[in-house]
């Protein structure tokens, strides 16, 4: 639901996941300066700060080489996580924080880790206690955080956990996989009819939202049971956005038909946005109900097919891993490779800060351009540099792009959290894209021909 750039939920620092959409200044471009590549060798805590940005890929491949057991055990925790194997991150976690040798620094770690771990499972209770000793330790020892806003991070996410940990988890009623039509708005996103509590409401669908969200008016027509406490997230615009939290008793779609999810509510002004014509959001299907529905195929004549677990099922995984709520795919722009965030709620794929940072030979002297976004929390800017006639590759096929933009500005913002978006501009090439939970993969059908 954003273009460029994009307003994911974000590991450790839970935001709302609201729409961002983008003008362009009509102004000359300029030209990039290349920011200063990395120096030396990446250790592992370096390794493991880029995995909480969704790069698992990098620290599997050094994890062999990561001699210290302790940053060892905080690798495959981060790893089993990111593969859905929750049992396994939890128990390597629990070992950890039971020695009491364990550094200020890797408790936190640790913490956060299983905070990520239970919030994406609907444990909110040991997702709060999780926050409550980061939040702790931080207090005691700021310099043990791997990042300046974990603090507030921290806050966030307990914020949200505390009032849903005695709450009834999330569960499934049934499964009987049922195909639903799904439909493009004027800015290109996905929606489709949900039905909440009996009544049939419009939702779009959002891989990159960490909770579902609906506004004020439509939480009551639906019938939400709303928690007696106002809640903090961030938007796009790093503003501070309140908002409450609603229980739907019953949703059902594709098939599906699930108790106790969990919604963020906003005022509805925070869902009414700048576009020509006029353009709002009454409500946004996240993560955690569509990761239920285990194999997802979106089509591109608007089918949405949740299928049985394809074969090989119980292999090593794919190409997608998940970070908290987060999905990110393994990629190639231009040969180098990237880990994106997996966005079907992001209208244009783009690259970040911290991908230029790492690339500076692929931004010097590229013209840039300064782009304007509105969100719930206001509006914000960024210059951005263009790459032009790059090529992305996915799940072994080649996408030409006529363009991709490369963040510039650095900040502590979601464009410092991942290192670049892969939305619906590049999704819709193909005939079909289908998300598999079973196999932590994305799959991708024949590239169509752009008219």
């Amino acid at each position: 639901m954003k273009p460029s750039p994009p307003m994911p939920g974000v590991v450790r620092r839970l935001l709302c996941p609201l729409l961002s959409l983008g003008l362009l200044l009509a102004e000359p471009m300029a030209h990039a300066t290349p920011h200063a590549p990395p120096t030396g060798r990446r250790g592992p805590a370096h390794l493991l700060e880029d995995a909480g940005k969704g790069d698992v890929f990098s620290l599997e491949q050094a994890l062999p080489g990561i001699r210290d057991p302790r940053w060892r055990a905080l690798a495959q925790a981060r790893i089993a996580a990111s593969r859905l194997d929750t049992a396994r991150a939890r128990e390597v976690l629990a070992a950890q924080l039971a020695e009491q040798t364990q550094d200020a620094a890797r408790q936190a770690r640790a913490w956060s880790m299983l905070a990520d771990v239970a919030f994406a499972e609907g444990d909110y209770a040991a997702a709060a206690e999780a926050t409550s000793r980061q939040r702790a330790l931080l207090e005691q020892d700021p310099a043990a955080a791997a990042h300046p806003q974990d603090a507030a991070d921290a806050a966030r996410m307990h914020g949200i956990a505390r009032p849903l940990a005695s709450v009834q988890r999330q569960q499934v009623a049934s499964f009987e996989p049922s195909p639903a039509q799904t439909r493009r708005d004027k800015v290109g996103l996905r929606r489709a009819d949900v039905r909440v509590n009996g009544r049939t409401q419009e939702m779009v669908l959002d891989t990159g939202a960490n909770l579902s969200v609906v506004s004020r008016t439509t939480a009551s027509r639906l019938g939400l049971r709303l928690l007696d406490s106002e809640v903090s997230v961030g938007s796009a615009s790093r503003n501070e956005v309140p908002t409450l939290i609603g229980i739907a008793d019953e949703l059902a779609f594709a098939g599906l038909r699930i108790r106790n999810v969990v919604f963020l509510v906003l005022d509805d002004a925070g869902l009414e946005f700048s576009v020509p014509g006029g353009y709002h959001i009454e409500a946004i299907l996240g993560f955690p109900v569509l990761r239920e529905l285990r194999r997802i195929r979106f089509q591109r004549d608007g089918q949405l097919v949740p299928e049985p677990a394809a074969s090989g099922t119980g292999a090593a995984p794919g190409n997608l891993r998940v970070i908290g709520s987060d999905l990110f795919v393994s990629a190639h722009v231009n040969g180098q490779p990237v880990a994106l965030h997996l966005d079907s709620g992001a209208s244009s794929s783009s690259l970040s800060p911290l991908f230029a940072r790492r690339h500076p030979e692929l931004i010097r002297g590229l013209p840039t351009r300064q782009e304007h976004f509105a969100s719930a929390g206001g509006a914000t800017s960024r210059r951005s540099a263009v790459l032009p006639d790059a090529t992305l590759d996915l799940d072994g096929k080649t996408i030409p792009l006529e363009q991709i933009a490369i963040g510039l500005d650095e900040s502590e913002d979601v464009e410092t959290r991942q290192f670049g978006v892969l939305g619906g501009d590049v999704l819709g090439r193909f005939s079909y894209w289908c998300v598999d939970f079973e196999r932590m993969r994305l799959e991708l059908g024949e590239i169509v021909p752009v008219p």
